[in-house]
């Protein structure tokens, strides 16, 4: 299932950091559902609707209830900004969530042999 997006979504997905998001998520083993974006362009220009537009992202974690705002556009890296909070505890614990991770049970499963 996807990541619930709203707001100015085009801002982002021109340049695929909602799906940059979503992979992020999976590495982690953490759940589309679970997580909310909330984007908003920021109104420094209203008249220019080009992607190159500066915008706020709101990552919202429905599970812990814990938010935070990152800035997107030139120059601009939200979805690693999001990686490092994510690693810093902000949205919850990790640990459960790594063990449930599609990429960990993968590594750790035992391999077979050919007989």
């Amino acid at each position: 299932m996807a990541v619930r997006c709203e707001g100015d979504l085009w801002v982002m997905e021109q340049v695929g950091e909602r799906q940059d998001f979503e992979s992020e998520l999976s590495r982690f083993g953490l759940q589309h559902e679970d997580f909310h974006l909330q984007v908003r362009k920021a109104a420094f220009n209203p008249k220019k609707t080009a992607w190159t537009s500066n915008y706020a992202v709101a990552v919202t974690n429905a599970v812990t209830g814990r938010r935070n705002i990152y800035w997107g556009g030139p120059g601009q890296n939200w979805v690693a900004q999001f990686v490092a909070d994510l690693r810093h505890g902000l949205y919850g614990d990790l640990s459960s969530s790594l063990e449930r991770s599609p990429l960990r049970q993968a590594a750790q499963a035992p391999r077979r042999t050919a007989s």
